[in-house]
């Protein structure tokens, strides 16, 4: 893949791919009261998935999301940063996204969406840290398939 948008995609897909089993993983244990697909649903119906068919839509719709997000981070490390040091600005990258989107939900009062349980935010704290490292080395291997002759 030559276009560093696609790869960004993809890098956000992957590690969009790792937060959800994080956010799975807590919510079924019952650490965590709401999944990662349970935002876009809410925002878009009011309400988290109810079927299985809108499961998978608001999975969907949550990984297009991030890999926009992953989109974000490679033309930032391609254009405005350096690529040195990109684990922790992977992971800079993924707490800020946190952060900016749980300010924006808070800001905006989204019913459902706050207040939230610390054991919620704590657990979303982490995989905005998976997503942000797997991003990251994702993109990093990408990045170097690229240069290989």
């Amino acid at each position: 893949m030559k276009d560093s948008t696609t790869r960004g995609f993809v890098a956000g897909v992957t590690g969009g791919v790792a937060m959800n089993i994080v956010s799975y993983i807590s919510y079924y244990l019952g650490i965590a009261n709401l999944r990662f697909l349970d935002w876009p649903s809410i925002i878009i119906t009011g309400h988290s998935p109810t079927n299985i068919l809108s499961v998978i839509f608001f999975l969907i719709v949550q990984l297009i999301f991030v890999g926009f997000l992953g989109s974000l981070f490679a033309l930032l490390i391609s254009r405005l940063i350096t690529s040195i040091n990109y684990i922790f600005k992977g992971i800079l990258f993924g707490l800020i996204s946190w952060f900016a989107i749980y300010a924006l939900t808070y800001i905006s009062d989204v019913p459902k969406l706050t207040p939230l349980t610390t054991l919620t935010a704590v657990t979303d704290f982490i995989g905005a840290v998976v997503f942000g490292f797997v991003l990251a080395e994702t993109l990093n291997r990408l990045d170097s398939r690229k240069e290989l002759p």
